[in-house]
């Protein structure tokens, strides 16, 4: 669920995902201005995610179409796409499909077995 202008495509600010555990611990995904989908790339299935999960995925427990984050500005807010295994925002509980979660800077989000961090740009200079 690409960004519907691909032209106007661009950083959200330097806002990134950052896998937090595993063996990919530390593997950033930069952000762009509006929605990008959280997946696994599959072509036979159309699904071409800015966050493709799959080589961090080997139990395959990400969704092709899982979940997508949307970038206006400083805001960013998270939904689930009626994927099997859920998406979770700091350990509560399952997001419900369709309704959007407003996230913040340092969040966790859980889609599948994949744990990511949301960082914005104040913490880019930390590291």
């Amino acid at each position: 669920m690409a960004n519907e202008k691909f032209g106007d495509q661009k950083k959200a600010s330097a806002i990134r995902l950052v896998i937090s555990r595993g063996e990919t611990a530390g593997k950033v995904f930069t952000l762009q201005e509006g929605a990008n989908l959280i997946g696994r790339w599959d072509p036979d299935y159309g699904s071409f995610p800015e966050v493709d999960l799959e080589s961090h995925d080997p139990e395959a427990k990400v969704s092709r179409r899982h979940a997508v984050i949307e970038c206006q500005g400083d805001k960013v807010a998270l939904e689930d796409l009626g994927s099997l295994n859920g998406t979770f925002v700091n350990r509560g509980t399952r997001l419900q499909q369709g309704t959007k979660h407003e996230l913040n800077d340092g969040d966790e989000i859980i889609v599948g077995k994949t744990f990511l961090r949301l960082e914005f740009d104040a913490k880019m200079n930390t590291h």
